[in-house]
């Protein structure tokens, strides 16, 4: 009851005029979850709340490589990552997922209108003060996307 609770609410922002920017990760929500809350508050992205919303969903892992929010924050400046703050669309799809980890690609309109794809890694936080959430360890560019997957 709780998880049906908790993704009727997070469906609920996803619809609703007022996304929420403060949700936390938290063992209820799925890799595909995760995803599109990162995505969706990147496209709602105001004075950096929605890069500072996706940076909680980042595991320790991906912290340790990013740094803090700041620097964080300076990867939506380069190119590669620039096109997903205030995109148009993204469409999310699980490639794959076991007990310990999932990949996912996400299909992105940016705000011009050209479909960019990306590779997101999360794995399932075993030690850390966020044990058994799914957490972003890494999004790739993917320049060359399969047909079949």
């Amino acid at each position: 009851m709780q998880r049906f609770s908790l993704l009727l609410a997070l469906v609920a922002s996803f619809q609703c005029a007022a996304f929420d920017l403060n949700l936390q990760p938290n063992p209820a929500l799925t890799p595909t979850e995760v995803v599109t809350y990162q995505l969706k508050a990147l496209q709602e992205n105001t004075n950096g709340d929605g890069i500072a919303a996706t940076f909680r969903f980042a595991s320790p892992a991906n912290k340790s490589v990013t740094g803090p929010l700041k620097k964080f924050s300076g990867l939506f400046e380069v190119a590669r990552y620039q096109p997903m703050l205030n995109h148009r669309t993204a469409d999310v799809k699980l490639l794959h997922k076991d007990e310990t980890s999932a990949e996912l690609r996400a299909s992105i309109v940016d705000g011009k209108g050209k479909l960019h794809w990306y590779r997101f890694r999360l794995s399932r936080q075993l030690r850390s003060e966020y044990y058994n959430c799914w957490m972003t360890d890494a999004v790739m560019l993917d320049v060359r996307p399969e047909r079949s997957a």
